[in-house]
Parts: structure tokens; sequence; C-alpha cells
């Protein structure tokens, strides 16, 4: 929390500053440790996304009978799924997102 706490935010109103106040969640856009906070919370979603693969509720892309399977790509602020077309697996897709989240805020 003191990586959270030590900044200081003022806002200016119609020209003129106001109190200084300090943020009590979240991290400064570009501060280093956001990279770290992604990778735990994109672990999460990884590891669910896993699961649902292994018990055959989602069906992960395969280029051929061969080749591995690809259920999701993460990179960054950014992630790719990749699962059958049809409403069942998009409705768990969704669900996963959703219970996602409410796990972040």
């Amino acid at each position: 929390m003191s990586c959270v706490t030590i900044v200081r935010y003022s806002v200016c109103l119609n020209g003129v500053p106001l109190e200084s106040f300090q943020p009590s969640r979240g991290l400064r856009q570009g501060d280093p440790l956001s990279l770290y906070l992604f990778l735990f919370v994109a672990d999460a979603l990884s590891y669910a996304l896993q699961k649902d693969v292994q018990d055959n509720i989602i069906e992960e892309l395969k280029i051929s009978t061969q080749a591995p399977g690809i259920s999701h790509l993460l990179f960054a602020d950014d992630a790719l799924l990749f699962f059958r077309a049809n409403a069942e697996q998009a409705i768990r897709i969704r669900n996963l997102i959703s219970l996602f989240e409410k796990g972040t805020g």
C-alpha cells in the first residue's frame, strides 16, 4: 500500500487548485509495479482457462490434429481467446470473464 499512498494528487477546478489527496487504491499509469500486478492477475485467468480446457468445457483451437491447441494468448495488457464458436462455449467464456472481473475489481 505504501507504493499507492506515497503519491499525492491535486485537481484544479476552474483554475483553482483544490486540496491535495492520497489515492486509496490502484497504481499510477506507467508505474513499474503495474506490470507485476498484471502478471499475477493474468495468471489467474490463464489458470481458469487451462482448467476448462482440461475438463473439456472449452475446446481450444487446433491448426492440425498433431499441433498443440491454443486457448488463449496474454501479452502486455491484452488477451486473445480462442474457442469453438458456439453459444455454449461463448457463455462459458463470458462467465469466466465476469468471474475474473469480480475478482479483480
